[in-house]
């Protein structure tokens, strides 16, 4: 009885210390140096901080682009075991907050595709002109709506590499896609789901024109002018004009953009002679996370249990491979994943 006590006691001290070693993911690395840059832009202060490894003459610099929603540089710490993780391997990290969130000003919701690519560009030129990183390599990683934002940004601001993780093509083709999976997801027939994407369809073409995304918000935007003045973003133009050497990493489980249709899309447009690392990744979700234990569409979505796993997981609630092949492009080029 004893010997068993002493082995369940070792096991609870050994869980214990490993669920501490895990969560020290969730914060930002002491053992690198920390700027926090604030840039004026368009009549507003922008802030964001860069982290720069300790000891590594002129790094990598990754600017991380956000995908849709309300979200601060490090989207609520959600992005601080990849930020680690990067930092860990020689790679400088910036993310700047949203207009509108954190300590930045403006509004994220007047902002089109096009306003949120020309902001990334400006913040990569910011940073190409810091005494310390004139001789970096210096590149966007993007996720989600960063689709529509990136391709351009990259051509605006001469980036060295771009990555795009769960990247959407068609503002109107992704959202027929979520609403698929989400009703498959609640079980409903694939009848049923048929006619509501045709229903969706058409409620899409009546309330959205061209010329209404032309169309100034009245006041201040709201979230329907966000989607009023985005619903005809379509990243195949500019991907036809990319020559950014560019990785494009989707999950095979991505409930929420089609990962096929971006596969196909980007490897039939971009032009011949850009370099590309276009792949599926294998039991992943949208961003990349294991989706054996995160096959959700939304974080929110997410019970108590599943908030504690990804605590308690770190790094390794990422795709095996998803980080190292990241890491790889951005120093070498070389597509590994």
């Amino acid at each position: 009885m004893r010997n068993c006590l002493v082995i369940v006691m070792g096991l609870l001290l050994t869980l214990g210390a490993l669920g501490v070693y895990r969560l020290t993911d969730f914060t930002l690395p002491t053992d690198a140096q920390q700027h926090t840059l604030q840039v004026d832009y368009q009549q507003s202060r922008l802030e964001g901080t860069l982290i720069v490894p300790h000891g590594v003459v002129s790094p990598p610099v990754v600017l991380l682009v956000h995908g849709d929603g309300a979200q601060d540089r490090w989207s609520d710490g959600g992005y601080l075991p990849l930020v680690r993780y990067l930092v860990s391997q020689g790679i400088a990290v910036f993310s700047w907050d949203k207009p509108g969130v954190g300590a930045s000003q403006g509004n994220w919701l007047a902002q089109t595709m096009d306003d949120r690519a020309h902001e990334a560009a400006f913040m990569l030129q910011q940073l190409k002109q810091m005494p310390e990183l004139a001789a970096s390599r210096v590149g966007f990683l993007g996720f989600s709506q960063a689709g529509w934002v990136v391709p351009d940004a990259s051509a605006f601001a001469k980036a060295d590499f771009a990555i795009l993780v769960g990247a959407a093509i068609n503002w109107r083709d992704q959202g027929s896609y979520y609403l698929r999976q989400r009703l498959s997801r609640e079980g409903m027939s694939e009848q049923n789901i048929r006619e509501a994407v045709a229903r969706d369809s058409i409620d899409f073409a009546t309330q959205f024109t061209p010329q209404a995304a032309l169309r100034p918000c009245q006041v201040s935007c709201n979230r329907d002018d966000f989607e009023r003045r985005n619903a005809f973003a379509d990243a195949r133009g500019a991907i036809a004009r990319m020559h950014t050497p560019v990785m494009i990493l989707m999950g095979k489980d991505d409930r929420n953009v089609d990962p096929q249709e971006t596969l196909a899309v980007w490897a039939a447009d971009l032009p011949a002679n850009t370099v590309r690392c276009i792949k599926p990744v294998a039991g992943a979700t949208h961003g990349l996370l294991r989706s054996r234990w995160f096959d959700y569409q939304l974080p929110s979505q997410w019970p108590l249990w599943k908030q504690g796993v990804f605590l308690l997981s770190g790094q390794y609630a990422w795709a095996p491979g998803a980080l190292s092949g990241i890491t790889d492009w951005i120093h070498t080029g070389t597509c590994t994943q």
